[in-house]
């Protein structure tokens, strides 16, 4: 449950919003002045701040504006005025929502699990839309005949509402043609969001894709919106598609069919404003075949189907793309000035990507952090020994459950494993922690060998607050 930080001068109103809040499972803590609460959230990890406006010193409004723009928690304010102006200020200094006085535990209580899960959402949308937005943009990148006519289609497909699936090798750049899709189309203003259905375990998937409401399974102690709420009004990009139960499949198909969903253990339904696309680096009429991936879906899926070509089909691309590559690793790390020499371009175009643009923007981050000089050339390169030798495309890297039930299996580099997997494995470790500590964040800190300060920042990065 999630933990509270309550700021009170009033011990009688602290005491009954501490009792009560604990009495539901969650976690908290009291201080009695704005003062006091900067020091805790110093020290402590704190989901969420319920605090009083009229303070003693530092006010309710002050606190809020000293939060503002820092990785702070969400912030409820309580408010005994009847004028409805100190509650506009209150939003407009940042507060995430606010409860009136005579304070009710109920009210409070649902103001505080709507904040949680908004807050979770959010930062959960942001993680994800972060995967494709330090990727370059296809249409500056594309010199290619091949890519060219991969990027109007996309945008041709752009002006309608069907589903789409976009097909490719792997790291060729699905998610980035996704998000050009969406950048044409009339829900350019809306959010774009990219799953990974096969990184979600099997007992989650459900949940995570349409949401659960409060008493749906063990841990549900709240209505939890899904991914599909969360791209409303949007695009939702369902990656690795092929990955997903076929159980899951035909609900997905209903909603496809339907726009409509019901979330877990609920007996309404809800209607979804949501375009789809889904993306596979398998082939999925094969995948129809082996009975992996249902026909009627892939038949639904189907009637757009735009293929991203490998690196190695349009190598017209390579050097606008490591520039474009470049250039951002500059900008993110302070790197000075730097540029490839036309030798070392052309190494980069001669060498075979298998693992198409995820490879090459490894291997241009690496060369723009390693090399002293202001330009990388062909030493550079052979020095570095960064391209190494490599034989034909490599697919898709799968589980062990995969590779016993007889799917064909392709090795992917070494390095570029280790980089891609390390962050869902520690993801997915500090999730089966907290669950073993039954969310108590100390004791979870503690068994990970790690601060509350480093663990909060991982929590947050890895959207799992």
């Amino acid at each position: 449950m999630p933990s509270v930080l309550i700021v009170e001068d009033d011990p009688f109103e602290s005491r009954m919003m501490e009792q009560y809040l604990s009495r539901g499972g969650h976690q908290v803590s009291h201080v009695p002045s704005a003062e006091d609460a900067v020091e805790a959230l110093g020290r402590e990890m704190v989901d969420v701040v319920v605090t009083d406006l009229h303070l003693p010193g530092m006010s309710g409004l002050d606190l809020l504006r000293r939060l503002a723009g820092e990785d702070a928690p969400p912030v409820i304010v309580v408010t005994g005025d009847t004028d409805v102006t100190t509650a506009v200020d209150a939003m407009r200094a940042g507060a995430a929502d606010y409860v009136n006085k005579p304070l009710t535990m109920k009210a409070l209580e649902h103001v505080l699990d709507r904040v949680v899960e908004t807050t979770r959402l959010r930062r959960r949308v942001d993680f994800l839309q972060r995967t494709v937005q330090d990727d370059p943009d296809p249409a500056g990148t594309a010199q290619s005949e091949t890519m060219r006519a991969t990027l109007e289609l996309a945008r041709r497909t752009a002006g309608s509402d069907s589903a789409v699936l976009v097909v490719g090798e792997s790291g060729v750049g699905k998610e980035i043609v996704a998000a050009y899709l969406h950048r044409q189309s009339s829900r350019a203003r809306g959010p774009f969001v990219r799953i990974n259905v096969a990184a979600i375990p099997d007992t989650m998937i459900e949940a995570e894709l349409f949401g659960a409401v409060r008493g749906a399974f063990t841990d549900a102690r709240s209505d939890r919106s899904g991914f599909f709420a969360a791209a409303d009004g949007g695009t939702l990009l369902l990656d690795e598609i092929a990955e997903l139960r076929t159980e899951l499949q035909a609900k997905l198909l209903r909603v496809i069919e339907t726009h409509r969903y019901y979330p877990v253990g609920a007996r309404r339904e809800v209607h979804s404003d949501v375009r789809i696309v889904a993306a596979t680096n398998r082939d999925p009429e094969a995948e129809v075949k082996a009975g992996r991936m249902r026909a009627d879906l892939f038949y639904r899926l189907a009637s757009v189907v735009i293929r991203v070509p490998s690196l190695r089909e349009r190598r017209e691309d390579i050097p606008a793309l490591a520039k474009a590559i470049l250039s951002d690793v500059r900008r993110q790390t302070g790197r000075g000035p730097v540029r490839f020499s036309p030798a070392a371009l052309e190494a980069l175009v001669e060498h075979p990507w298998p693992g198409n643009v995820r490879e090459l923007r490894n291997v241009v981050e690496r060369m723009a952090l390693l090399v002293d000089g202001a330009e990388v050339t062909p030493r550079d390169v052979d020095a570095l020994g960064i391209l190494g030798r490599s034989e034909g495309p490599l697919v898709s890297s799968l589980p062990p459950d995969a590779l016993r039930s007889g799917r064909a299996f392709v090795p992917r580099r070494l390095e570029e494993v280790a980089r891609e997997a390390c962050d869902e494995a520690e993801r997915r470790h500090i999730e089966a922690t907290l669950s073993h500590t039954a969310g108590n964040k100390s004791k979870a800190a503690e068994l990970l060998g790690v601060s509350r300060s480093t663990l909060w920042k991982k929590l947050r990065r890895f959207a799992l607050d």
